[in-house]
């Protein structure tokens, strides 16, 4: 199995991991401030969707970071980039927001933390946190953990499955709307599933690494909805890879299971 996210070192874990959840906390509790009061939305050039939820809660964990690591570098889906070195924070505050803004609670807040190597950053931790459920998902080579805010965690590990007639399948929208656009050859794998939902977004990997559904699907998107859920997979025992089997970082685009429907998926979908 072909992993995209780099290996972690234990003194990076030791001191990183913490570090990971004071930004869901921070993130969190800027967030919760804002769900379910009618908060104002724009719309942003690219059409979507976007709240003082959002672009408070990236300046609250981009001042976290700059405080602690003033070298790292700084990828934000709301307030762009900063230039550092070695490490790169990259943040998607609310994944979802069309969620956020109709009272769904699926939206959650996306977190990776990058390694340049010598050949480009790739990412060695994410985090899929979910304000609303006070959860979340930190993961990296060495296993992926779900936390919860009464303090508990355990493990979080992929389910076998490498039938579609035994699989769940989700996806963030259906393949025939505008915003997703996975054409026809999706409703393939759709018919062949036994259970379909759009419960997507981050949501849908959340499921997925828990052992709660078997494939995901996401053929449009950015850098910032990719980099955090390659470890979390990963690190539960899962495969993720780009929409034409390549690396999703290289083309931001996901297919992620245990591992055997993601070659299911991609023979349905090579049909054209």
């Amino acid at each position: 199995m072909t992993t995209h996210s780099a290996p972690l070192a234990r003194a990076e874990e030791r001191e990183f991991v913490p570090f990971m959840h004071e930004l869901i906390g921070i993130a969190f509790a800027t967030i919760r401030g804002y769900f379910l009061t009618g908060t104002a939305v724009v719309t942003k050039g690219d059409a979507s969707p976007v709240t003082m939820a959002d672009r408070n809660a990236e300046e609250a964990m981009r001042r976290l970071i700059e405080r602690r690591y003033p070298r790292h570098a700084i990828m934000g889906e709301e307030h762009g980039d900063k230039p550092g070195e070695r490490y790169r924070w990259v943040l998607d505050p609310i994944d979802g927001t069309r969620a956020f803004i109709t009272n769904c609670f699926l939206f959650g807040t996306l977190i990776a933390l990058e390694r340049d190597d010598g050949g480009g950053f790739r990412p060695v931790i994410g985090a899929i946190g979910h304000p609303a459920a006070g959860v979340a998902l930190i993961g990296h080579a060495g296993g992926t953990m779900l936390h919860a805010s009464d303090g508990s965690s355990r493990a979080a590990r992929v389910r076998p499955c490498a039938r579609l007639a035994d699989a769940t399948v989700l996806a963030t929208t259906h393949w025939s709307t505008g915003e997703q656009r996975g054409g026809p050859a999706v409703e393939r794998i759709i018919r062949a599933a036994k259970l379909y939902r759009t419960w997507g977004d981050c949501f849908g990997y959340f499921a997925l690494a828990t052992g709660a559904a078997d494939l995901m699907l996401d053929p449009t998107l950015a850098y910032w909805d990719v980099a955090a859920i390659v470890p979390v997979v990963e690190g539960a025992g899962g495969e993720v890879t780009a929409w034409n089997g390549g690396s999703p970082l290289a083309e931001p685009s996901l297919i992620a299971s245990a591992g055997p429907l993601n070659a299911v998926a991609l023979g349905l979908l090579r049909q054209g």
